[in-house]
């Protein structure tokens, strides 16, 4: 890692009064894998426009291979080397997997695609890169991470040196992790130099030689991997000191406030049965298709068919739609927040109180002042950013939509509060919020089940943890014997 293939000198952007950046300067050296971290606003999405040619710097510059570069737009990014792949992914779905790939450049003989060859080059470039993905599939029939893999490929297709990936892993289940993880190890081996945004900083520590910490636009520190540790890093993304990063449960644990009894799904759930406790922190953990995501769904009346028997406070329960599950006391915050939580295009007040509208209604109509009364303690307790309760959802960062969402379910009363994926794609300062709200909220008498795909996240939130795989329950752990390699030798036990 001799040779500095991209130097940003003295980079500052300035939107209006503000800079979103001021004074950047790194080095990243040929063939590395360098990390960039930082809270939501840190300036690494801004970083990130400038170097994939959606934004010009105010000042500073850019060297790319010795010489200095401005890149006016994506495509001369990518016709230099440098290729990005956005946590979006950017696809035309009802296309096939070669079309997106090639898309604007496909081989031609005049005026006339040479649709052979188009599938023929797609299909190499696929197995140079180990992608297992059949070139003739449409993009809508793949899963998330097959779609990440066909955007890698197409990166690599421009002859990318320099590829910047930002979240490529939000979304994506263990098991997805791991072929991701795969291209990128084959990525390495042709020398590319990728520069890697993520909220997971075990993905960091796993696979980065260096890593940047940006902080309010500011360049903080740049460090080897191997001389700092999740906690420092922390702390130098937060500016503050890490305190109890994950709280525990304090509260007395008390009597069984949900039981499932021989649960069964055809073909993805079969003999499960659970116990839950008031005050108590279930986890739920499993890789893709283990069907722990799944007993989330049928608890909150999103998945029919199934037999067995549910009791809530020991009388019978058989959750037939979400209504009747909100009316029971059970809420649920889904795992995507924005297709399936969010009303994206309305207010954080809406957002908040669309579930507890019967809460404010009086002889028909709805106490708008008492609404807004509660919407505002609740965005000042949860430390909701921008405080204007009035600002459109959409506009907020993920961590602080996500803590909307949560607040949803604290205007009303609730036995069980079912969470999946809590934190997916929020930074580790929201992280920290958050996992202090949800702790809280047993003092309330909630109790909590949440599903995640992150261990570390389980290990430290949970008083008990209950591992799926094949489709039912092949470990269950205390908080004091729960450890990662114990929840992967449960998870990938075979179940007959």
């Amino acid at each position: 890692m001799d040779n500095v293939i991209l130097e940003l000198a003295g980079i500052s952007k300035q939107f209006g009064n503000n800079y979103a950046l001021k004074d950047i300067n790194v080095k990243i050296h040929e063939g590395e894998f360098h990390a960039i971290v930082g809270e939501n606003g840190a300036g690494k999405s801004t970083l990130i426009k400038i170097l994939s040619g959606v934004h010009l710097p105010s000042e500073g510059t850019v060297h790319f291979k010795g010489q200095t570069v401005q890149f006016l737009s994506p495509y001369m990014a990518q016709s230099s080397g440098v290729s990005t792949l956005f946590q979006e992914i950017q696809e035309i779905p009802a296309l096939s997997v070669a079309e997106n790939i090639y898309l604007g450049r496909e081989p031609r003989k005049g005026t006339l695609l040479q649709w052979k060859a188009l599938y023929q080059e797609a299909k190499e470039l696929l197995n140079n890169l180990d992608i297992k993905i059949d070139p003739y599939k449409k993009m809508e029939d793949l899963s998330i991470s097959e779609r990440k893999m066909v955007e890698i490929a197409r990166a690599v297709s421009f002859k990318a040196e320099l590829l910047i990936m930002d979240e490529p892993s939000a979304n994506l289940n263990e098991d997805e992790l791991q072929v991701l993880f795969k291209t990128i190890a084959e990525l390495r081996k042709r020398n590319v130099t990728i520069i890697y945004i993520s909220h997971r900083l075990r993905e960091i520590f796993a696979m980065a030689d260096r890593v940047t910490v940006l902080r309010d636009g500011q360049h903080v520190k740049t460090l080897d991997i191997g001389d700092t540790d999740e906690t420092r890093l922390v702390q130098l993304m937060i500016g503050r000191e890490l305190k109890e990063y994950y709280p525990v449960n304090t509260e007395t644990i008390g009597d069984e406030v949900l039981r499932v009894q021989d649960l069964h799904l055809p073909g993805v759930l079969h003999d499960v049965n659970l116990s839950l406790k008031k005050r108590e922190i279930l986890g739920i953990a499993g890789l893709a298709g283990s069907g722990g995501n799944i007993i989330s769904k049928v608890l909150f009346g999103l998945v029919k068919h199934y037999s067995g028997q549910i009791t809530l406070d020991g009388k019978p329960f058989s959750p037939k739609n979400p209504r009747q599950c909100i009316s029971r006391g059970i809420a649920f915050v889904p795992e995507d927040r924005k297709s399936q939580g969010l009303f994206l295009n309305l207010s954080v007040r809406a957002n908040m109180s669309i579930t507890s509208l019967k809460k404010f209604r009086k002889n028909g109509l709805v106490n708008r002042s008492k609404e807004v009364k509660q919407a505002n303690e609740l965005v000042e307790q949860l430390s909701v950013r921008p405080k204007n309760i009035r600002t459109p959802i959409r506009s907020l960062s993920g961590g602080n939509q996500q803590k909307a969402l949560i607040g949803r379910w604290l205007l009303d009363k609730y036995k069980i509060l079912i969470l999946e994926e809590p934190t997916r794609g929020v930074d580790v300062g929201a992280k920290m919020e958050i996992y202090q709200e949800i702790n809280k909220l047993l003092n309330k008498d909630l109790s909590l089940i949440i599903v995640s795909s992150e261990l570390p996240e389980l290990l430290g939130m949970c008083d008990r943890i209950l591992v799926f795989s094949g489709g039912t329950i092949t470990g269950e752990l205390d908080r004091s014997e729960a450890t990662e390699e114990k929840i992967m030798e449960y998870a990938l036990q075979e179940v007959k």
